[in-house]
């Protein structure tokens, strides 16, 4: 297979740690099973992602679900403090080196405008060709249609694109749309898995 382009998400793989450690700390905070959180998570969080509610608006309807409305304050402390910016520079640089290699390479990530805007403003747009942010184009991975018109503002076909991604749901429709996924643990794992498919 010859790679023509590798797509990014933000949260877990660019910034921040992987969105497994969030759950499973808020899994503790409440008591339940990192499964009925994901469930209540999953249920609410694509109005998020487009821009219909707020992530002040998120975490009571999730809670709501859960019987635990008691405890939105700490949630949500949780919640900000895990997605504040704080990049992984090796895996920026990582983007960066791929681009020098001749790779198209893009974001997409499932976000609010408040999130793109910041983004922008630190300029973390520039090391990119395509950066595609769902409050924006209306698309929320897994959807089919968000990778669709990723790989096509990128100039390549599905098939030619790896998409990084640390959630399994994210890239659950990988087999669908015929791109090749990779669910991000670690700097040092991407780099092992790059090589592998000759990309590094």
């Amino acid at each position: 297979m010859i790679y023509k382009a590798i797509g990014f998400d933000w949260g877990g793989v660019l910034n921040g740690k992987p969105g497994k450690h969030l759950g499973q700390e808020i899994s503790r905070l409440l008591g339940i099973s990192a499964d009925s959180y994901l469930e209540a998570y999953y249920t609410h969080n694509k109005k998020f992602n487009r821009g219909d509610i707020t992530r002040e608006e998120l975490w009571p309807l999730i809670l709501a679900d859960l019987n635990k409305l008691d405890k939105v304050d700490a949630v949500m402390k949780l919640s900000l403090d895990f997605g504040d910016y704080n990049p992984n520079y090796h895996v920026l640089k990582l983007a960066d080196q791929l681009r020098t290699k001749g790779y198209k390479v893009g974001l997409l990530s499932n976000n609010s405008q408040e999130k793109a805007d910041m983004m922008r403003q630190k300029g973390l747009d520039k090391h990119f060709d395509v950066f595609h942010i769902s409050a924006e184009t209306g698309f929320v991975k897994p959807e089919p249609e968000a990778f669709n018109i990723f790989a096509k503002d990128l100039g390549v076909e599905l098939k030619e694109l790896i998409f990084i991604d640390d959630s399994e749901k994210s890239l659950s429709t990988a087999n669908v749309c015929g791109y090749t996924p990779i669910l991000f643990d670690s700097y040092q794992q991407l780099v092992l898995y790059l090589k592998e498919k000759d990309v590094l």
